[in-house]
């Protein structure tokens, strides 16, 4: 989906109880009628990163009609200060309010709110606080917290049935929380505060919401499924909420872990709500309602007083959106993460890079972390990890303008991102340096060979394999279909591995295979490299294969200047907080040995 026309988009940090609060306002577009502001809501945890790429569509959407929106970042997450553990509802809902408050002071009011998924349970928690907010969007809500977070860590359960010791149920885990620890699921560490709430939040009662009109969204995969939701919206109905129920077909982008966007719900609700917004809001003050503590207005943050800001970059006519963190004044060498593919946004998967960023801020090293165009919240259309060499360009060139004295650049990816960088690095000779975490080499055949080894190969060794096969419940059929196309993607990969760089009949690296593509990236470039894998994870399996038998690759990881790592328990994204500081202490280690 290509992006609609952006307003002025502008990057503004906020003062919170526990250090500034990083946003992002999305202006009404030059020359319109100021019509009012949104604030959203967002979701919890993992969905935040796989809706924010949808709320800034949403938002781009609404500029052109006089509409902006803020997008702010609650305490421990995204690029906010903090950490995940010690957030709380309340302390999410304070800094909610802030952005309320931001606003009606330096925006055009703020009257209505986007709830996504548990963020419409806060957003009905802040318009029963605020009689200014006269209207709440809902996109796909959660109406009961407790379920919801029952969900969340079922992934947990899931992740550890395997493992003799691990965690059984959902019960053992709020035990835990009871007992005062952190639980942590898929790389979120909830602290007992938050996992408390998450069990007693829920949508008020019909009258409680009866002065709020309620536009509700619902994302369905076709016109004639039953919305989820249908009871609730009939109670709230005739208990008085005025409710305006939108269903629209679509996939479930706040669940899929790929970049997933639905055309239809920003049409749908751009048009539900330029409907009802009539006219510019008279001027709120600040006090208009929300809840603000004394002592800390709505204002912004100096950059000056902070050590990381966020800035816009300039790239192929859009606006790419980074972070910067303040390193030593006399630092020599910066370094620039670019994340990953996938929806994700500067925080990354399980905000990672943010932590990254700070503990290497912290060693003395200037870091800059952005989105990609099309990805987060950067303007223009999403092109890819293999068209990413003019958005890293971009990046570089900023750090250096804010840290004119770096002489050294090292680029830090995962995944696409670490083979974007590999077809970059080469042809800038400002990068000296590479670290690749779990390089992306993947072709159809490459993966088939993984899977025929690593799954397969498994099944046979496994009991209830076996045990399905004896009682009859294994589909022969089925399965040797299944087995055969995976063989034919196998026997496919002999092609590729055979050829070497300069060998294929193509004349222009760019027309290269993926698999020779990466490698001939890292022989052309000079400098040192850091290549981080993960022991437990497909993408970082099928790497080992294609550097073990592709004569594209043959000696390449051996050279002296080039340094592997393996974390031999760690999941894809690192997504422990003992795998990311291992992570986070390796690469600092090798920034410092050369």
């Amino acid at each position: 989906m290509k992006a609609p026309n952006p307003g002025a988009l502008r990057p503004v940090l906020l003062p919170g109880v526990n250090g500034p609060l990083a946003a992002v306002y999305y202006a009404p577009v030059g020359g319109t009628r100021p019509r009012g502001d949104m604030l959203v809501v967002p979701p919890f945890a993992e969905e935040m990163n796989r809706c924010r790429a949808m709320v800034a569509l949403q938002a781009r959407a609404l500029a052109p009609f006089g509409i902006g929106t803020l997008v702010l970042d609650p305490t421990g997450t995204g690029d906010s200060a903090g950490d995940f553990p010690d957030s709380t509802w309340q302390m999410w809902r304070d800094d909610l309010e802030r952005g309320i408050a931001w606003l009606r002071q330096h925006g055009h009011g703020c009257r209505f709110l986007l709830g996504v998924r548990l963020g419409a349970i806060m957003a009905a928690e802040l318009a029963l606080r605020d009689p200014a907010i006269t209207r709440l969007v809902f996109w796909q809500p959660v109406a009961d917290g407790k379920s919801h977070y029952t969900q969340f860590l079922r992934i947990r359960v899931a992740a550890e049935l395997d493992v003799r010791t691990g965690v059984k149920s959902t019960k053992e885990l709020r035990q835990r929380s009871v007992d005062g620890e952190l639980v942590e699921v898929s790389g979120y560490r909830v602290g007992p505060a938050m996992a408390k709430a998450l069990d007693e939040v829920r949508l008020p009662a019909p009258a409680a919401l009866a002065a709020v009109r309620v536009t509700w969204f619902e994302t369905l995969a076709a016109a004639d499924v039953p919305h989820g939701n249908a009871r609730l919206i009939d109670e709230y109905k005739n208990g008085g909420v005025d409710v305006d129920y939108h269903p629209v077909v679509g996939q479930p982008f706040w669940h899929l872990h790929e970049r997933t966007v639905s055309p239809a719900l920003i049409e749908s609700t751009t048009a539900a709500i330029t409907a009802w917004v009539d006219g510019p809001p008279s001027r709120i003050d600040a006090r208009g309602g929300a809840v603000v503590e004394a002592g800390t207005p709505a204002t912004m943050v100096s950059q000056h007083a902070v050590s990381e800001y966020p800035r816009t970059i300039a790239c192929a006519g859009n606006e790419l959106v980074a972070i910067v963190h303040r390193g030593a004044p006399d630092a020599r060498r910066g370094v620039v993460i670019v994340v990953a593919g996938g929806p994700q946004y500067r925080a990354g998967a399980h905000r990672q890079f943010v932590s990254l960023a700070r503990r290497l801020a912290a060693r003395g090293y200037p870091v800059l972390r952005f989105d990609l165009r099309g990805m987060g919240d950067s303007s223009g259309e999403h092109v890819g990890y293999q068209q990413s060499a003019p958005d890293i360009r971009a990046a570089i060139d900023a750090l250096v303008a804010e840290a004119p004295q770096l002489g050294e650049i090292v680029l830090f990816g995962e995944c696409e991102s670490a083979s974007g960088i590999l077809f970059y690095g080469y042809q800038d000779p400002r990068v000296k340096g590479m670290a690749l975490v779990n390089p992306w080499v993947r072709t159809e055949e490459g993966h088939a060979e993984v899977i025929l080894k690593h799954y397969y190969g498994q099944r046979l060794w496994s009991r209830e394999f076996w045990r399905k096969v004896l009682s009859g419940g294994f589909e022969a059929r089925a399965s040797l279909k299944s087995f055969g196309r995976v063989l034919r993607g196998y026997l496919g990969v002999r092609r590729i591995r055979a050829l070497r760089e300069g060998d294929t009949g193509h004349d222009d690296f760019a027309a290269l295979p993926l698999p020779l593509k990466t490698a001939a990236g890292l022989r052309r470039f000079a400098g040192p490299a850091l290549i981080l894998m993960s022991g437990k994870d497909y993408i970082a399996r099928e790497f080992d294969e294609i550097a073990r038998s592709s004569k594209a690759w043959e000696g390449l990881l051996e050279q002296p200047r080039i340094l592997r790592r393996v974390l031999t328990d760690a999941d894809h994204t690192f997504s422990r907080e003992v795998w990311k500081v291992q992570v986070a202490d390796w690469l600092a280690e090798w920034l410092e040995s050369w």
